[in-house]
């Protein structure tokens, strides 16, 4: 183990000569920062791995944190906040785009470096936050204080070997481990190799608290669901994994087994091959299932707002196809920046022209009555004691029943449960892609041609 974890870290861990480009650039950011913002009383504070020095080798990202006093309305916040982001990298020679969380800030790109310039309130205590955004600074300092040096390296590891298994990060659309998760348990184990002999023997419910200042009875109760308990040391009443998935957890935990039986390099590289039409009709032959793929433009939101839509959505259309008799072996989403798209693997995809229809037993005289009534004129028999009869399907095909499901005006849309932004471009234009179409796409876009065999390929 000794011996792949010290291979896993030369690749990883930062030169010293791009620490000191990270380095001459923040410097650059610095300068110009308090040149806009000391003028108008207010201060800053960098955050992010780099100034923890827990940042991989591949990462080129800073966070600057414009600190507002309680005072300013949340209006004078934003747009302040945004027109010193957009100052900030326009001096600098960069480009920005304004991007939205729980509020909007500036997203800047300068050279080969991106930085998120964030605009702020500067709050007593991580308890007193206005916005999510605000606790940042103090996790910042915690993790300055009591993340020792010789842990940087053990964080290193842990987000690599994540970041491996596809569980690195927060957001909505990974619902993994975030950088500040991965530090806190380096502080609670101390180095990767006791992460790793800990977590292979955890259980769902695993609770940490490194301050000891949860005064929540009762916290698997609380923060029930949640397969892992980590307290904020900045907030008692704050689950930091709150956002990781229960199969997200699994996965970590069986991985960390594997490891521990089998050391291996490969534990930490990131895999990244696609996947040949001809592998996926293998897949799909061996399974006995067909796929059916909803393409359509994304809409113009962030991803957390973009994946939970998404989810929601397609978790309405498989709602759709069973109450039709239609069944699904698994259904995922994927994204990138031009098209989203739903893709249902399916066990039934074309169904007989008739169904079955059982009605009440023929021992129960009002019952029997009332059913024949309904279907008068039709062919009526008794099976298994109960009357039945058949009818006609309107759809014998998945496609047609989606097709025409979402072929109304967004109105109806919404009103049926597909959520507002995947409605609004559902409405403009949408695609259900045959073979040849599904097969072009696998050869021309990279990323879905990976996530399909990440999908037909993955284990736990």
């Amino acid at each position: 183990m000794e011996k792949v974890l010290s291979r896993v870290l030369r690749k990883i861990t930062p030169s010293e000569n791009e620490r000191e480009k990270f380095l001459g650039v923040l410097k650059k950011i610095e300068k110009i920062a308090d040149e806009i913002i000391k003028p108008l009383g207010l201060e800053k504070t960098v955050a992010g791995s780099f100034i923890r020095d827990t940042w991989l080798a591949d990462k080129r990202e800073m966070d600057l944190f414009i600190l507002f006093p309680v005072s300013f309305s949340r209006e004078k916040l934003e747009k302040i906040g945004l027109k010193i982001g957009m100052g900030i990298t326009e001096g600098l020679g960069g480009k920005y785009e304004i991007a939205y969380a729980e509020h909007p800030y500036v997203k800047g790109i300068i050279g080969d470096f991106k930085i998120d310039i964030v605009p702020c309130y500067k709050v007593d205590s991580a308890s007193k936050i206005k916005s999510a955004v605000d606790r940042t600074p103090f996790h910042n300092r915690y993790i300055m204080k009591n993340l020792k040096p010789y842990m940087a390296n053990e964080v290193r590891l842990l987000k690599q070997f994540c970041k491996a298994m596809d569980v690195y990060g927060s957001d909505i659309r990974t619902q993994g481990f975030s950088g500040y998760l991965c530090e806190l348990l380096v502080i609670r184990y101390k180095t990767f190799k006791n992460i790793i002999r800990s977590a292979a023997k955890w259980e769902s419910g695993v609770f940490i608290d490194l301050k000891n200042h949860c005064k929540i009875k009762c916290p698997k109760e609380h923060f029930t669901g949640q397969p892992l308990i980590v307290i904020d040391p900045t907030d008692p009443r704050r689950n930091v994994a709150a956002s990781l998935s229960n199969e997200n957890f699994i996965k970590f935990v069986e991985t960390c087994k594997r490891f521990l039986r089998k050391p291996s390099v490969s534990f930490f590289e990131i895999k990244g091959k696609i996947i040949k039409p001809e592998e996926l009709k293998r897949h799909l032959k061996t399974r006995k299932t067909n796929l059916l793929v909803l393409e359509f433009k994304r809409p113009a939101v962030v991803d957390d707002i973009l994946w939970s839509q998404l989810r929601k959505t397609a978790a309405r259309v498989v709602k759709l196809l069973k109450a039709n008799d239609f069944e699904i072996f698994e259904w995922m989403v994927w994204s990138d920046e031009e098209n989203s798209y739903m893709i249902f693997e399916m066990k039934t995809w074309l169904l007989s022209s008739l169904k079955k229809l059982t009605g009440p037993p023929a021992s129960s005289k009002r019952h029997s009555d009332e059913f024949r009534s309904k279907y008068a004129g039709r062919k009526l028999c008794i099976e298994d004691g109960k009357w039945a009869t058949t009818a006609k399907r309107k759809y014998t095909k998945a496609e047609y029943l989606i097709s025409d499901f979402l072929k109304r005006n967004e109105k109806n849309l919404l009103n049926d449960g597909i959520r507002s932004h995947i409605a609004k471009s559902i409405v403009s234009g949408f695609k259900i892609l045959g073979k040849n179409q599904l097969e072009t796409l696998i050869k021309n876009n990279t990323g879905f041609s990976i996530f399909m065999r990440k999908y037909f390929e993955r284990k736990v």
